[in-house]
């Protein structure tokens, strides 16, 4: 199996880490996206800092915005090449700072061509 960078909490109130981690081909109703934008929320420095619901290594992430590279059976609005953005916090594969995510496809939402026309994303 392939695997790709993520940024992660290594421990409570530990620097963060550079991890490698498993590359995840989408099953069913789900899509790869590129990460190509994330940011860090509240709950990454909760998690980091306090240790809140973390096992370390634990990938940090959940506000993820990028390009369709692959998509599983059953994935009915998504296409490779898409543009899309989400809220991807449920398991590390979801997580947002990594190179790739894997996720169901409705925790995703296209970019409106208006948007990506002024180059935005």
């Amino acid at each position: 199996m392939s695997t790709h960078h993520a940024v992660a909490t290594v421990g409570v109130k530990a620097k963060l880490g550079l991890i490698q981690v498993p590359t995840v081909k989408p099953v069913s109703g789900q899509v790869r996206v590129r990460s190509e934008w994330t940011a860090s929320t509240p709950l990454d420095l909760h998690q980091n800092d306090g240790g809140l619901l973390v096992q370390h290594p634990q990938v940090l992430g959940d506000g993820t915005a990028g390009t369709v590279v692959e998509v599983g059976p059953d994935v009915k609005s998504l296409n490779v090449g898409d543009k899309v953005f989400g809220f991807t916090w449920r398991t590390q594969v979801e997580k947002a700072h990594q190179e790739y995510v894997t996720v169901d496809e409705w925790l995703l939402a296209k970019v409106s061509r208006v948007i990506h026309a002024y180059n935005i994303c």
